[in-house]
């Protein structure tokens, strides 16, 4: 269900571990490296033979990966030009094994700071071993030179990237600041957390991992911190039996709608209908209940209060009926009145059913982050901000969240001990005491009003099926992800609908499942 996403660092302690305890020699590891991408290549093309390439070697073992598959390409008769970094004589270890093995099958190597790269006007492959995942800091000036030709070049060549196209961070994902567009990235062992980040994306083109020989055990042993979602997470949704009937599938209530922002419950209720809820209800003031309901038959409402706006009065109504319901939605459309913060006093003051706390509550949080001591049980209660409100928290602006989204998630965990799902291209998942899950999509459908108030009432749906925080924020993510990456299909320059996303919530499932089966 879920794809290691180690660290540069995790990775490199596995290397070592691979190494120095396992007893692997080095040179095997790169050698391996080597054969996965020269197989990449021989996918790619019908043939080889003929063909020319540009092979970029950096100072370290990203170079020795890339002296490594040039031996293979002289061996399936391909033109090399080799450009390297460093004086031949100066590169140590496996690298230089692999270097002087290459230099015995009479390539053509260049000094790459004495070589100007625009006398060359065209070329078929071109083979990206400048830099790789301990790349931290800013590019020198001659390595964006290098990068700025190889993309040049790029644009009639094709870019084969090794581990990481040179000038990404492997941490962050951030290009530092250009980096190399490649059309595949063929990355070792598993994918460095920066690949799968929102930065990375424009310069990874497609991403490939090839397994090198770490042992499974090490991996083991030494679990990472980060993983991917895959589409394996939508196993944990069985089939519906023929005889279910509507109590089985969870009964969830959704608190939410003030003066102007009556839609937002609504769509958090469309999302929990649609992602297979027994009931929905609406929680709202009392004189808002029609404009809430809209017209929609299969949403019941539950009316609090006597006016229009929230207030402490308004819980009676809600502890009164809380056998009913199996799992709460607090906030889409809530507003920001002295009376709703009143009224989400009272609630926390509550023995309550597990609750997603979304949109406007977080606001209250945020600004008063000693309600989090109000809390009764921590494990019963998910945070869904969207990178704005996210960044309310840590006194910052969205642009930072989003530069540091997977440390900042687990910053709110360790400090709030709950569970979170940071909203928005590569949405994250962060409990106190699991790794950090990260979405693999980064889908522009997503991107409009409505689409967490979606998200927010699939999660409530799960809960009160019985899915635990973790595996129902890991479903309703991934799903929600996947329905956006179809609506692009239709919408390929948005212009959907938020409802939209929630209506088609039981084909892409469908769909999912039949393509795994």
């Amino acid at each position: 269900m879920f794809k290691p996403l180690p660290t540069p660092s995790e990775m490199a302690h596995w290397d070592w571990l691979a190494i120095e305890e396992f007893g692997l020699l080095p040179e095997i590891l790169m050698e391996n490296a080597s054969r996965e991408a020269l197989n990449i290549l021989k996918d790619k093309f019908d043939s080889l033979k003929g063909k020319s390439a540009l092979v970029f070697a950096g100072s370290g073992n990203n170079g020795g990966d890339a002296f490594a598959l040039a031996r293979h390409l002289c061996n399936h008769d391909v033109k090399l030009i080799i450009l390297h970094t460093r004086h031949r004589k100066d590169y140590k270890g496996e690298t230089a094994y692999h270097l002087n093995l290459l230099q015995k099958m009479n390539v053509n190597f260049m000094w790459l700071p004495e070589y100007n790269l625009d006398f060359i006007k065209s070329v078929d492959i071109i083979i990206d071993g400048l830099l790789g995942t301990g790349f931290t800091g800013e590019l020198r000036d001659d390595y964006i030179s290098w990068i700025k030709a190889i993309n040049k070049l790029g644009q009639n060549s094709f870019v084969l990237s090794l581990d990481i196209p040179s000038g990404i961070d492997g941490l962050t994902g951030k290009p530092n600041p250009i980096a190399v567009r490649a059309n595949v990235t063929i990355t070792f062992e598993a994918a460095k957390l920066g690949l799968f980040l929102p930065p990375a994306k424009p310069f990874v083109g497609e991403l490939i991992v090839g397994k090198i020989g770490i042992p499974k055990k090490i991996k083991k042993d030494n679990p990472c911190t980060h993983y991917a979602l895959t589409t394996k997470v939508l196993d944990m949704i069985k089939e519906p039996k023929n005889t279910m009937h509507k109590g089985e599938a969870g009964h969830v209530l959704i608190l939410g709608g003030s003066p102007g922002l009556t839609g937002a419950p609504l769509l958090a209720a469309l999302g929990a209908i649609r992602s297979g809820a027994g009931l929905v209800t609406i929680g709202c003031p009392a004189e808002l209940a029609y404009e809430v309901k809209n017209s929609w038959p299969d949403i019941m409402t539950l009316p609090l209060g006597q006016g229009k706006n929230w207030d402490e009065e308004c819980i009676k109504q809600v502890k009164d009926n809380f056998f009913k319901f199996d799992a709460v939605v607090f906030g889409p459309g809530l507003g920001r009145t002295p009376g709703t913060l009143a009224f989400l006093e009272k609630y926390l003051a509550l023995n309550h059913p597990i609750t997603v706390f979304d949109a406007d509550s977080l606001y209250f949080f945020a600004r008063n982050q000693s309600l989090f001591k109000k809390i009764q049980n921590t494990n019963n209660v998910i945070f869904t901000p969207h990178p704005g409100e996210m960044a309310r928290f840590f006194n910052t602006e969205a642009a930072q969240i989003n530069r540091n989204r997977a440390r900042f998630a687990r910053a709110f965990t360790q400090k709030f001990k709950t569970n979170l799902v940071l909203k928005g291209a590569a949405t994250v998942i962060s409990t106190p005491n699991s790794p950090i899950l990260i979405s693999p999509f980064a889908t522009p459908n997503l991107a409009l009003g409505g689409s967490g108030d979606i998200l927010a009432g699939m999660i409530g749906s799960l809960l009160g099926q019985g899915y635990s925080a973790l595996d129902a924020s890991a479903i309703a993510v991934y799903w929600h992800g996947l329905a956006g990456k179809k609506l692009k299909t239709d919408f390929p320059y948005r212009g959907n609908l938020a409802q939209e996303i929630a209506h088609i919530l039981p084909q892409t499932l469908a769909e999912a499942k039949n393509d795994q089966g």
